[in-house]
C-alpha cells in the first residue's frame, strides 16, 4: 500500500464515521462499502465550489497535484468532475448514502444504474450486490469511457458499464433488475424504469426537487414515499443531447409586487412544490446578493428583488407562477410538515426481491 493508499483510508473512515454519526448510511453494508470504496480514484480532478470570507462564491479547478485535493475529495461535498456538454458531478456522499439506504441492495440482488458519471456510486453498487450484478448506463460515451477505466483500476472489471439513452425500453430492458436508481433527475417516472424492474422491486430515482422510493406492484405499477430531504440532480438526457438553455434577456416589463420572497428559492418545501408545477430541468436560476433571477426553457424570464419587486418577460409570467404554490405552502404548512415526516418511513416488511 502506498502513503497515498493509507492516508486515502483514513479520511475514508472519518468521512463514514461522520456520515453515520449524521444519521446516514445506517445500513451496515451501505457504511461498509463506502469505508472501502476509493473516492478519489474516480475524482483525478473536479471544480469545487465554497464561500468565501465576504460570502462570495468562488470555484477553483483541483486536480492530484494539489495539496489539498485528497481531503476535499473525502468531505461530504459535491465535485464537479465533468462540464458542457457532458455536465457531471460525484454526488454529495451523504445524499449517496441516503439513498442507498433506501434502495436496500444485498449481495446478489441485480441492479441498474441510470447515469453513470464519474462511476463511484457504481463502485459502491458493486461492493454491496457484487459486481457481476451491476448495469451502469449513460448517454456520454466520454464518461463511460472515464468511469470504466476507474472502476478498472478500483477492482471492478465485471461491472457493466453501457452507452445509451437511460431512459429508453431499447437499453433498458422489461423485467431486468431487482433494483434501479437513478442519478439524474427526471419530473416524471419513466415507464421504461417501471418495466424494467421486477414485481417487489425498488427504484429510488430523483423526481421534481425530491428523492422518491418507489415499490414495483405485479402489474409494474409504482407506489411509495419520498424521502426527507430534497435534492437537485442534473437532469436525464436523451442520447441526441440536450439543447442549451440561453438566458433570455433583462426582463424590462414594468415593476410589479411579488408574493415571493428571494428567500423562498431556498425553502427545500417550496421548491419541493414548484417542481411539480414546473420541471425543474426548464428552469435556471441566477441569485446576486439583492436579487432572484428565474428563466424558463420558454423563454420566460422574472427578476425579484429583496425588496418583493419583480419584473417579468416572455410567454409565461414566472414570478405570478411562483407566488402561487407559496401561497398554496402558506396555508397547508401543518399538512405539508406531516407529508414531510412521512416521506421517512420505513419500507413495508411485505417488499420482497426475485
Amino acid at each position: 500500500m502506498t502513503t497515498l493508499d493509507d492516508e486515502a483510508v483514513s479520511r475514508r473512515a472519518a468521512m463514514v464515521d461522520a456520515l453515520t454519526a449524521s444519521g446516514h448510511a445506517l445500513r451496515p453494508g451501505v457504511a461498509a462499502a463506502f469505508r472501502e470504496e476509493p473516492r478519489h480514484t474516480y475524482v483525478p480532478r473536479f471544480t469545487r465550489s465554497h464561500q468565501i470570507a465576504d460570502g462570495t462564491w468562488v470555484s477553483e479547478e483541483v486536480n492530484h497535484t494539489h495539496p489539498d485535493w485528497l481531503n476535499w475529495v473525502y468531505l461530504d461535498q459535491v465535485l464537479l468532475t465533468s462540464t458542457w456538454p457532458s455536465m457531471s458531478s460525484s454526488t454529495v456522499p451523504s445524499l449517496m448514502a441516503d439513498m442507498l439506504d433506501a434502495l436496500d441492495v444485498r449481495h446478489g440482488v441485480t441492479v441498474t444504474e441510470i447515469g453513470t458519471g464519474s462511476g463511484y456510486n457504481a463502485g459502491i453498487l458493486g461492493r454491496l450486490a457484487g459486481d457481476e450484478n451491476v448495469l451502469s448506463i449513460d448517454v456520454a460515451p466520454e464518461l463511460v469511457s472515464a468511469a470504466r477505466a476507474a472502476l478498472d483500476a478500483a477492482g471492478h472489471g465485471e461491472i457493466t458499464v453501457v452507452c445509451g439513452d437511460g431512459g429508453s425500453d431499447g437499453v433498458v430492458r422489461p423485467d431486468s433488475t431487482d433494483r434501479l436508481i437513478a442519478t439524474c433527475g427526471v419530473s416524471s417516472l419513466p415507464a421504461a424504469w417501471r418495466r424494467a424492474v421486477h414485481p417487489g422491486g425498488v427504484v429510488v430515482v430523483p423526481l421534481g426537487a425530491g428523492i422518491a422510493v418507489l415499490d414495483i406492484d405485479e402489474q409494474h405499477g409504482a407506489q411509495g414515499r419520498f424521502l426527507p430531504t430534497g435534492a437537485y440532480f442534473m437532469s436525464l438526457r436523451p442520447a441526441d443531447g440536450a439543447p442549451l438553455m440561453p438566458r433570455p434577456d433583462n426582463p424590462e416589463g414594468p415593476a410589479e409586487p411579488c408574493t415571493m420572497p428571494v428567500t423562498a428559492w431556498n425553502d427545500s418545501e417550496f421548491t419541493f412544490l414548484v417542481s411539480f408545477w414546473l420541471r425543474l430541468e426548464d428552469v435556471l436560476t441566477d441569485s446576486a446578493s439583492d436579487a432572484l433571477t428565474v428563466w424558463h426553457r420558454d423563454g420566460s424570464i422574472a427578476t425579484i428583488t429583496t425588496n418583493g419587486i419583480a419584473r417579468q418577460a416572455g410567454p409565461r409570467r414566472l414570478a405570478d407562477l411562483l407566488g402561487s404554490p407559496l401561497e398554496r405552502l402558506q396555508g397547508a404548512r401543518p399538512a405539508v410538515a406531516q407529508c414531510v415526516s412521512n416521506r421517512g418511513r420505513p419500507r413495508r416488511d411485505t417488499d420482497r426481491d426475485r
